[in-house]
């Protein structure tokens, strides 16, 4: 018997004949509470960032802004999150960020691997990084974690050195568009496809602002997978 990380209530696994031979692995979370989560439907969201749409489309509103920035306008190739942004995702990422709750990064890991096989091919996958003082003030870098607890292979690229006093959350829109570009790279990418991780993905500056990094190193392509959109 095991219990649902989240609520904590005991989870009863059904067993089959299979199990005697390749023995499954426990879902960490119970069914009440992983029915709260709004997986994303891939056929009906915009296809540059991921936000749930009523129908396909290439392009919403915010990434047609996007499209038009001097700077940051084909800097990401595209991005695909695995569930809606709703109160319970909310919740979820407050204990795993700020609550720092490590263990609620092994809810995400089946998905996480889910969504990754359907991206186009990459070479690197790579955490967006946190700077020295968040990381300390946390103790492990969420994005980092998402990609332990899925058992996925990795490469650190990026490091970070604003001095990130205020939560993203906190912050406007405007403020968000506006920021200065906080990360560097000492690697050579060149022809590299490189695919990004973080857990949320919201005005879309932070993940734009590490793919304009890696291409100026010479990545070809840039994409991301994020928990929430």
């Amino acid at each position: 018997m095991s219990h649902c990380i989240i609520c904590h209530d005991p989870m009863f696994p059904q067993l089959s004949w299979r199990d005697l031979f390749t023995p499954s692995i426990p879902e960490p979370i119970c069914e009440k509470c992983a029915s709260t989560l709004r997986p994303i439907d891939h056929n009906r969201i915009c296809t540059t960032c991921s936000r749930p749409l009523a129908e396909k489309s290439y392009a919403c509103h915010d990434c047609i802004t996007w499209s038009k920035h001097p700077t940051y306008s084909t800097t990401l190739d595209q991005n695909r999150a695995l569930y809606s942004y709703n109160d319970s995702l909310k919740a979820l990422i407050k204990r795993f960020k700020y609550d720092r709750d490590y263990a609620i990064a092994s809810c995400f890991s089946k998905k996480m691997n889910e969504v990754i096989k359907i991206m186009p091919s990459y070479d690197i996958l790579t955490p967006i990084p946190l700077n020295e003082q968040r990381l300390r003030d946390r103790s492990f870098n969420q994005s980092e974690a998402l990609l332990i607890e899925a058992n996925l292979p990795y490469e650190l690229l990026l490091t970070r050195t604003d001095d990130t006093t205020t939560r993203q959350a906190k912050k406007s829109k405007r403020d968000r568009h506006t920021t200065e570009n906080p990360f560097e790279t000492a690697h050579h990418l060149a022809t590299k496809s490189i695919l990004l991780i973080d857990d949320l993905y919201t005005t879309g500056t932070t993940i734009r602002h590490a793919a304009y990094t890696l291409k100026q190193a010479g990545a070809a392509k840039v994409s991301s997978v994020t928990v929430g959109r």
